[in-house]
């Protein structure tokens, strides 16, 4: 008689909008900017940031401490929306997450 385990792979999306004044352009160039920043804030901690962008929108994909998460990027005229996947394992932290990154995103655009 064994004990069978089943892997759970369950994974949660997060939606953070974020408003903003700033013209579309002005949005974007921002938030590249803070990319960059977190970027070589984050260096010793990150695996992989990748981030591709196609006009005003962008997919970006994150490896960081063994965990992976992707997602989307959007710059809108009055917001910027940002949905990605939360690891289960990581969900336990979901509102610390989101209002870490809605406060660093809000600050870059003000």
């Amino acid at each position: 008689m064994g004990v069978a385990l089943e892997k759970t792979t369950e994974i949660t999306t997060m939606t953070i909008q974020v408003e903003h004044t700033l013209s579309k352009e002005e949005a974007k160039r921002r938030i590249e900017g803070l990319i960059e920043q977190l970027r070589q804030e984050y260096k010793n901690e990150l695996q992989s940031l990748v981030v591709d962008w196609a006009d005003d929108s962008a997919h970006i994909k994150v490896q960081a401490k063994g965990y992976s998460t992707a997602g989307t990027l959007g710059i809108k005229d009055n917001v910027v929306d940002l949905d990605f996947y939360v690891p289960f394992l990581l969900q336990v932290f979901g509102k610390k997450i989101k209002s870490v990154i809605h406060d660093r995103v809000q600050q870059s655009l003000v």
